[in-house]
């Protein structure tokens, strides 16, 4: 049985870019600006075999240049995969510099790592590289200037909840960077009165229709072979929509039933796949499975279903009845561009003078960055941008060593610095690779850090009438690229409200994972990577713009009107796809996660995304991680 039916939207009734839209017509007559830029930005010296073109065009402002995992980027991380730099390293100036310490990443577990290094040892110096040209991790944004407005839409790390008490983990961050304890939303002007906007931009994922009005599109056998849009499907208990009644009644089970656990809850969750619990602890059929493997982001039905109770997936009794986020709906929201407002008020708490202006949040969050704060000679703390890690190793024997030796890559040269220790805040991925002295143990630990990838697209509209007249404000779909989508209420940041209404521009924001279950857990991540990877943005483009013309039509949509812009967002390594065992062990062999948390005498090492999607989790580890290191200083 196949739940999502025969209706494909690429398919030859289908209406695509290539047929009723050329790109020319669509870069000139949608993309105004937006065209002209991607047609003329610089093609990157270390890129050429991508070149500029898949790449494609980053929106304005600070992320221009840094719109997901960049062609540049890339090919960087990929001569580090190819072995590139494992000889005698030729040619490497030593810039004489000498750091307590050094962090690779600057994400929210290099960010992290950085706020409790200056908390705790004042007068240290430390040393931060990125690969990107602007720090921020998965934490950056998309933004836009359509007719006059600014917007923006998130890259990749997207919500954010409020502190929910004095001993939350989250209020300690607040506390330190002084965020605000409440936020304002803007107020819609005109439009459908009963259409439930989310705050935050996953809000509406599983069965969280109390956070948004999500317009589900079915085409099916059921449906005739038409497109039809049926609203909130479970909070009407599934009645009105078009599936088979053994299939609703799985569904529903998946929602509201509890499984009694045996014994230690998390460790026997361990001990099997996510597969495996729906069908054989739930007793529920592979039909259920799909629906639910069709939104797990990137993450295959074979991952251990503790990742999957720490994903908040449904069916593991933690959010019955509810999405992970509806059961707090008040407490999860979105900055505008994301979490990239988080790591900004990080970066400013370090480097006042990184980004301009007063600190309040208004300004962290709007002003432009001062990339030349960053790297100031003589200044006890630096970050170096565009500067790609290519080998660490300590100076003799690791366990007598007092010191570490970075070596990275800028602008085609490759430099040495020494530091008294390091901390990978990195992809586990990368960190086997550039590590010459790591020990078997920690290789094979890293080795099961398996990663699926992910795409995000942001599309600017003009316009959002079409939802209007749908009466929706998030749509979930069973066919094509993709699965989901949702326009977001506006946060209020600053004095002036933003305009919120169907007449005006809006950021739309779609997820599109990439995906192989029918591989071994082990095979998908390189197979959809390679899928990823060997997509042109332009045929990205027509994907999802071919998709919005079949899907949305009914509400009015037309692309040549109503699309101002596109941004595409490759994430290469964006989910871990840990398998049973990774957590607790197995066969009594240690916990790959548990492993990769150890000191490596002067080096200690990120989690690598150990399951849990919060950013506090990932600035944590960066505590974590320094407060290992501060033991040897």
């Amino acid at each position: 049985m196949d739940i999502s039916g025969s209706g494909n939207p690429k398919g030859a009734d289908a209406p695509t870019l290539g047929r009723e839209i050329t790109r020319r017509d669509f870069l000139g007559a949608t993309l105004l600006g937006t065209g002209a830029a991607l047609l003329n930005m610089p093609c990157p010296a270390a890129a050429q075999e991508l070149g500029r073109a898949w790449t494609g065009y980053g929106g304005i402002g600070d992320y221009r240049f840094s719109n997901g995992n960049t062609a540049e980027v890339m090919q960087s991380a990929h001569r580090i995969r190819d072995h590139a730099y494992d000889g005698g390293l030729s040619n490497v100036i030593d810039t004489a510099e000498r750091y307590d310490v050094v962090i690779v990443g600057a994400g929210f577990t290099g960010l992290g790592a950085l706020h409790e290094f200056k908390k705790r040892k004042p007068q240290g110096t430390c040393l931060l590289i990125d690969n990107h040209p602007i720090f921020g991790g998965f934490a950056k944004s998309n933004e836009f200037d359509v007719d006059g407005y600014r917007i923006a839409g998130p890259q990749a790390s997207i919500n954010f909840g409020l502190p929910k008490t004095a001993e939350d983990r989250v209020k300690e961050y607040w506390d330190d960077l002084g965020l605000p304890d409440q936020f304002r939303f803007a107020q819609r002007d005109g439009g459908d009165p009963s259409i439930v906007f989310p705050r935050a931009t996953s809000a509406p994922l599983y069965f969280g229709e109390q956070c948004a009005t999500v317009g589900y599109y079915f085409q099916n056998s059921l449906t005739h072979g038409k497109g039809v849009w049926v609203k909130d499907i479970w909070n009407g208990d599934l009645q009105r929509a078009p599936w088979p009644e053994p299939l609703k009644k799985g569904l529903l089970a998946l929602r509201d039933r509890k499984v009694q656990y045996k014994g230690d809850k998390d460790a026997w969750l361990d001990t099997m796949t996510f597969a495996d619990f729906v069908t054989r602890e739930m007793g529920l059929s592979p039909e259920v499975l799909s629906y639910v493997t069709d939104g797990l982001f990137a993450s295959g039905p074979q991952i251990s279903a503790y990742a999957a109770h720490a994903y908040g997936l449904p069916g593991l009794g933690r959010f019955s009845s509810g999405s992970p986020f509806a059961e707090a709906g008040d407490r999860w929201m979105s900055f505008p561009g994301g979490n990239a407002t988080l790591l900004r008020h990080f970066v400013k708490g370090i480097f006042p003078e990184a980004i301009q202006g007063p600190n309040t949040f208004a300004a962290i969050a709007n002003n432009s960055v001062n990339l030349s704060a960053l790297d100031r000679l003589g200044s006890a703390l630096r970050m170096r941008l565009s500067s790609t890690a290519v080998r660490v190793t300590h100076e003799g024997d690791p366990k007598a060593a007092d010191h570490v030796t970075i070596v990275y890559e800028k602008g085609g040269q490759l430099y040495r610095v020494r530091a008294r220790c390091a901390v990978l805040a990195i992809g586990n991925w990368v960190s086997k690779h550039i590590v010459t002295d790591l020990p078997s143990e920690y290789r094979a630990a890293f080795d099961q850090f398996l990663y699926s990838p992910i795409l995000m697209v942001n599309v600017a509209l003009r316009n959002w009438r079409f939802l209007d007249k749908l009466g929706i404000s998030a749509a979930r779909w069973f066919d094509g690229v993709g699965f989901y989508s949702t326009i977001r209420q506006p946060m209020v940041i600053g004095e002036r409200p933003p305009s919120f209404g169907p007449d005006k521009p809006i950021v739309m924001t779609f997820y599109v994972p990439l995906r192989h279950p029918d591989l071994p857990l082990a095979a998908q991540g390189p197979a959809c990577r390679a899928e990823m990877y060997g997509t042109s943005y332009a045929e990205y483009e027509r994907q999802i713009v071919a998709l919005m013309q079949h899907m949305f039509a009914p509400g009015g949509f037309d692309a040549r009107r109503d699309i101002a812009g596109i941004v595409l967002n490759r994430w290469g390594h964006a989910f871990l796809l840990p398998p049973p065992g990774f957590f607790f062990g197995k066969d009594n062999q240690p916990a790959p996660l548990k492993a990769s948390s150890e000191p490596f005498g002067r080096i200690v090492f990120g989690k690598g995304m150990s399951g849990s999607l919060g950013w506090s989790d990932a600035a944590a580890d960066g505590k974590r991680a320094i407060t290992q290191l501060l033991q040897s200083l």
